[in-house]
């Protein structure tokens, strides 16, 4: 039962966080598209998706292998390890902001961004080595299974300055400093937080980062995590860089808000995977294979359940959502279906590739994510020319399809984890049930703007869920979970007994 508790409460503070900076950023393309115009919201997505690449091969499958040894050494060998991994993370960093810099022109020309967009890369090229080290900083804290610093640093403080120096300097400098700035100010300012728990917690002071040598073992376990994640980043970024490649920053700009939008499902599984990562490698270093399956099972089991109600709302009004970024955004609806398709799909088994590689399976999490990008760069060059921003979004949903019929499989073969947990038909029956309340209102309903509308069917479809679920009973674990973390409902409880 500690398992659960503990997931549950760090899981609750990552949610926390998430929410926060996933309804920022989602502020601050809004912000963007209504302040900026949609070119230079088509901008903002190029650029986020060359920082996110490059964070990735700095960062180098580093972050899991601290979430995998931290745990398993103390003392001096466990602050050599993080000393290690901070090192080598920064040097990249530096060398991945250099050609960042040296090929911004060329970049900039390939995805028709102009001069806006270099000069925004060159903001990202000098930041990056603050935004690696921020992070860096808050995996080894996570390490630790403590959540809270990580998720302040880079949920609220980093995505929150982002919105208001941008806001600043669109008032103060106009749209050019307001696009390039926020790049270097939100990830200097999470740096300069995090980096004081991070010595308290860890003991790594500077001295040990500059003094700090080689790690064989760590470098052995990071590299083909570095393919995996590497693969992995491009997959979520290529449908954006395909379109500017194939398009303009235009289009981009239109797919952006249902992208994002779609993304916000994705913050259920990151608030999960953040903690139950350091669970997983725990469990299958004791050979507790069991521990692996059980955790597996409970976390997508959640997973489901939260992101359900979001995802009907979503799939069944995407114009009325994307109506908040202005006109002409709703020409993305389609696109909003397939993408939140997607989200689902990856929230209700991408966990799979965390226990991957966590249970000694990176290489194979490698080849998926390997075959995945091949397979997209097909489609999509197949199918935006074709089909514009619809053509990206079907491709993205066929690859993630495909992508959970083998992660499925490869857990049965390794692990013996079942391919769907019979607890999944609560979440799953609840949310047909919404829907259909949901599309009642849809078209029983008086004409309504489309923010009345949404929010008369978000809550009514998400009471009726909440009800379902109620009434096909909680599982025994969520029970004992939800009484430790809330005492006094089971006082309560015991009061009302007769």
């Amino acid at each position: 039962m500690k398992r659960e508790v503990t997931i549950a409460r760090e899981a609750g503070i990552s949610m926390a966080g998430l929410v926060f900076g996933q309804a920022v950023r989602f502020g601050y393309n809004l912000a963007a598209a209504r302040l900026l115009g949609v070119d230079a919201l088509g901008v903002y997505a190029l650029v986020v998706a060359v920082q996110q690449v490059a964070e990735v091969i700095a960062i180098g499958g580093y972050d899991l292998g601290l979430l995998r040894f931290v745990n398993q050494r103390q003392g001096e060998a466990r602050r050599q390890t993080i000393a290690a991994a901070i090192k080598r993370t920064s040097l990249a960093a530096l060398f991945a902001g250099l050609l960042i810099a040296l090929f911004s022109g060329q970049l900039a020309s390939l995805l028709h961004g102009g001069g806006l967009l270099r000069m925004t890369l060159l903001a990202v090229a000098l930041a990056l080595p603050l935004s690696v080290t921020a992070n860096m900083a808050g995996f080894a804290i996570q390490a630790h299974q403590r959540l809270m610093p990580k998720m302040v640093a880079t949920q609220i403080i980093m995505p929150g300055l982002f919105l208001f120096s941008m806001l600043a300097a669109r008032q103060l400098w106009g749209r050019e400093a307001a696009l390039a700035l926020p790049f270097v100010i939100a990830p200097l300012a999470a740096m300069a937080w995090i980096l004081p728990g991070f010595r308290r917690m860890t003991g790594v002071e500077l001295n040990d980062v500059l003094r700090a040598g080689s790690n064989r073992e760590l470098n052995r376990f990071a590299l083909p995590l570095l393919a995996v994640a590497f693969f992995s980043i491009l997959s979520h970024w290529i449908d954006v860089v395909m379109l500017g490649f194939l398009t303009d920053v235009g289009t981009v700009g239109l797919y952006q808000p249902a992208a994002r939008t779609a993304g916000l499902l994705r913050s259920v599984l990151l608030a999960f995977s953040g903690i139950a990562a350091p669970m997983i490698a725990a469990c299958h270093g004791r050979q507790d294979y069991g521990g692996v399956r059980a955790t597996y099972e409970m976390v997508t089991r959640w997973t489901l359940t939260l992101v359900m109600p979001p995802f009907l709302l979503l799939a069944l009004f995407p114009a009325e959502v994307l109506s908040v970024f202005g006109k002409g955004f709703g020409d993305g609806a389609v696109a909003l279906v397939l993408l939140s398709v997607s989200s689902l799909l990856l929230a209700w088994f991408g966990l799979g590739s965390t226990v991957l590689a966590m249970s000694g399976g990176e290489r194979l999490s490698m080849m998926n994510q390997a075959v995945a990008l091949l397979l997209q760069v097909l489609l999509h060059w197949l199918l935006i020319p074709r089909f514009g921003l619809n053509g990206a979004a079907l491709s993205t949903l066929i690859v993630m399809a495909l992508l959970t019929l083998a992660r499925m499989a490869e857990l049965r073969h390794l692990l013996g984890i079942p391919y769907l947990s019979a607890a999944l038909w609560k979440p799953t029956a609840a949310g047909v049930a919404a829907g259909a309340v949901m599309l009642g209102v849809r078209y029983a309903a008086p004409p309504l703007p489309p923010l009345a509308l949404l929010a008369l069917a978000g809550v009514t479809g998400t009471a009726l869920y909440a009800l379902l679920i109620r009434a096909f009973r909680l599982e025994p674990e969520e029970t004992e979970v939800i009484f430790k973390l809330f005492p006094f409902l089971k006082r309560n409880r015991s009061n009302e007994a007769p």
